[in-house]
């Protein structure tokens, strides 16, 4: 599929705009076209569909859980995570007008101011003054960083979102729009609510709420987000935990010890112990 669209765009550049589209997690399946288009500098859109663990009942085989972290490093794309249809709009902006780089998102059509701030990769979803804390959402966990939100401004933790649809773009904007946007130099903790694992956020959060295992089947989608501990109540109480000990120990704490707020390992279940025998024996 994605080979075929490929060839489609190299056969008369700016002729064809062609585009895929299929479940996120069988975009595993196209990465060598997806990657082979975006070294040629095709133009070609990839729409992924069903990109969250909610999935439900298909299970692990169908949630994506590292899938973002092979496109979000890919050279020559744009991997886009539209939080809704104001936002998806402003990715099918980019992806009508790149010339030069693949663009992988999904969802619907509508215009407003933020399809046009969407498109400088992150901007302020939620604005609060003298803020405690940042929390970044992402995609269909949006919806968790406005409620903990909630949650923590009834706590008097006053908490501004910003919305992070496309790391590449957002990390070509001028050094002051991405300091107005993260707001790196007042010094307050950043937390990035995401379910998936947590790779390559390091460089612009503290701390996240997001997976450190495979999924898993169950009926409903509350029922899966539930189950890996993405409620508001729960995401609250880690992040109000966490300020504590930046109260105590100051943001400095944080910086190369980057915080797993969600729990669990890597490989949870496993026996991960070897031997190792001395070479001398």
């Amino acid at each position: 599929m994605a080979s075929i669209a490929n060839g489609l765009a190299a056969f008369h550049p700016r002729t064809v705009l062609p585009f895929t589209s299929g479940f996120f997690m069988f975009y595993l399946y196209a990465a060598a076209g997806v990657r082979m288009g975006a070294v040629q500098g095709l133009q070609v859109i990839h729409l992924a569909t069903h990109d969250s663990i909610a999935i439900g009942e298909d299970g692990p085989s169908h949630q994506p859980i590292a899938l973002p972290a092979l496109f979000r490093a890919m050279p020559n794309l744009f991997y886009m995570r539209p939080c809704d249809a104001e936002e998806t709009y402003g990715a099918f902006m980019i992806a009508l007008t790149a010339r030069t780089y693949h663009d992988t998102h999904c969802r619907n059509f509508f215009s407003s101011q933020v399809a046009w701030a969407s498109q400088k990769g992150a901007y302020v979803f939620v604005e609060q003054k003298d803020a405690d804390v940042t929390l970044i959402g992402i995609g269909s966990e949006m919806v968790f960083a406005v409620t903990t939100r909630d949650e923590l401004m009834r706590e008097g933790i006053k908490v501004r979102i910003v919305s992070f649809p496309c790391q590449r773009i957002f990390e070509a904007q001028f050094p002051q729009h991405r300091e107005s946007v993260m707001q790196f130099s007042r010094r307050k903790p950043i937390i990035v609510i995401e379910a998936y694992t947590v790779n390559g956020w390091e460089r612009y959060a503290d701390a996240g709420y997001t997976m450190r295992s495979f999924g898993t089947s169950l009926p409903a989608e509350d029922k899966v987000y539930s189950y890996f501990g993405f409620e508001s109540g729960k995401i609250a109480a880690a992040i109000m935990i966490l300020l504590e000990k930046v109260k105590t120990d100051g943001l400095e704490s944080l910086r190369g010890n980057f915080q797993d707020l969600s729990g669990g390992a890597i490989g949870e279940g496993l026996d991960l112990r070897w031997e190792v025998s001395d070479p001398s024996d």
